[in-house]
């Protein structure tokens, strides 16, 4: 792989090093207000073609010790390689160590993947203006528990892909884990001041903050607060309490640098996890809570709810069977952007919102006038959802996901709009002054 140098373009010119010679210039941090920040060097949202706006690319989860108290044959499972005996259990949820590591090499050819991917006609007059004359390929790697994506990592694997990525910052730091996994620690002040760090860092810097989970076990009713209808009485309340706080933090941070903010209404599992058939009888009022506090904690922190992005939407508006059309109402509602970020998974028995139920969806917030408010993505964080592995992959949503909602009548403008307009809008930096 390339080293991850800042490439050089019109916006990056050579100058003359020490020697004599011409060396690239490094790249001065985030770049200009109204650009977008990517690892490699900032972009104009013009210039972009297709963005998957919820990824977390690079990943490595914490090795459990020992059996951790499950059967004998389900640890057998967890560290069993992945290869095609093993794919039906992954694709009912099976956990297994190897499927949830995805490196720098799968990372690479699953971007090789999604650059060759042939993207849907755009509108008159929305063609993009890259210098090689070709669409911008954009991802966004958020900041999650088992992600291990640094800036020099990601910039390693945006230079041999040639697809540009912007790095999300959670506050995490590296804690010693032999596979870089990444802790935020508890302290939002702490928070704060790292998130904002990072967004100016002078080499690969970020340019989102998130991905930050609007929920919390704790907050919303935990073992400390069986028996209480509330869900947010004593330790609950406590938890739910660090949680505005830390959401506040990363929402001041993000106004404070001009960047966007990104909230996971996923839960306190696995983000992009299926949703599930049985879920429990409190889950949608825990959301609610959850939402309507981390909300308000935007709010007093002075982001605007336009900078704000929502991904896990799929989990949260889901019906019985289906979409719930009044919560996905009510979600709209809330002024943010939402993101379908688990496009492409290979539907089971277990499947509650089909791809088909999402293009629905889409067509109806665009009759709702909110067509600019949508985004999308694949939101793979597993072995078996990449193309190599026997999954739809990264191209799912240029290959098949964009011509589909086409074919159920989106116009290009459209097409294009939650294919790339909007994403490249809201990762945009602005001024600081421009979000108060």
């Amino acid at each position: 792989m390339e080293d991850g140098s800042p490439r050089r373009t019109a916006r990056q010119p050579a100058r003359a090093g020490r020697d004599g010679g011409l060396s690239v210039a490094t790249v001065p941090g985030p770049g200009p207000a109204s650009a977008i920040t990517a690892v490699r060097g900032p972009i104009p949202p013009g210039d972009v073609g297709v963005v998957l706006a919820a990824e977390s690319l690079l990943r490595a989860p914490a090795l459990a010790r020992g059996n951790a108290g499950i059967p004998a044959s389900d640890a057998e499972f967890r560290r069993a390689p992945v290869t095609i005996d093993v794919l039906g259990r992954l694709l009912m949820g099976a956990e297994n160590f190897e499927d949830r590591t995805i490196g720098e090499p799968e990372a690479a050819a699953a971007l090789l993947r999604f650059r060759s991917a042939a993207v849907p006609a755009a509108p008159a007059g929305t063609e993009p203006r890259s210098p090689d004359g070709d669409a911008i390929r954009l991802l966004v790697s958020l900041d999650e528990r088992d992600s291990t994506g640094t800036g020099d990592a990601l910039a390693r694997v945006s230079a041999a892909s040639g697809v540009e990525i912007v790095r999300g910052t959670a506050g995490r730091f590296t804690d010693g884990r032999a596979d870089g996994g990444r802790t935020a620690p508890d302290d939002p002040e702490s928070v704060g001041l790292r998130i904002i760090e990072e967004l100016g860092a002078p080499v690969h810097p970020a340019g989102v903050v998130g991905a930050i989970p609007v929920r919390d076990a704790h907050a919303d009713g935990g073992a400390d607060c069986i028996g209480r209808a509330d869900g947010t009485a004593c330790g609950g309340r406590r938890a739910a309490d660090r949680r505005s706080a830390l959401i506040r933090a990363a929402a001041d941070a993000a106004r404070r640098s001009g960047a966007a903010l990104v909230l996971d209404l996923s839960g306190p599992g696995a983000p992009g996890a299926p949703v599930s058939t049985n879920p429990e009888p409190d889950a949608t009022p825990a959301l609610d809570r959850a939402l309507h506090r981390a909300l308000a904690a935007v709010d007093s922190a002075g982001l605007p709810r336009h900078r704000v992005l929502l991904t896990g939407v799929a989990t949260a508006v889901a019906g019985r069977i289906g979409i719930d059309g009044a919560r996905f109402d009510a979600l709209l509602d809330q002024g943010t952007a939402l993101c379908f970020d688990d496009l492409g998974r290979i539907p089971n028995v277990r499947t509650v919102v089909s791809d088909h139920d999402i293009a629905l969806a889409i067509l109806h917030a665009a009759e709702q006038g909110a067509q600019e408010r949508i985004l999308l993505s694949c939101g793979i964080r597993n072995r078996h959802r990449l193309t190599a592995f026997g999954g739809n992959g990264l191209e799912f949503t240029v290959e098949q996901f964009l011509p589909y909602l086409g074919m159920l009548g989106a116009d290009p403008a459209l097409q294009h709009a939650v294919g790339a307009a909007n994403a490249a809008r809201i990762l945009a930096r602005t001024a600081p002054e421009e979000t108060r």
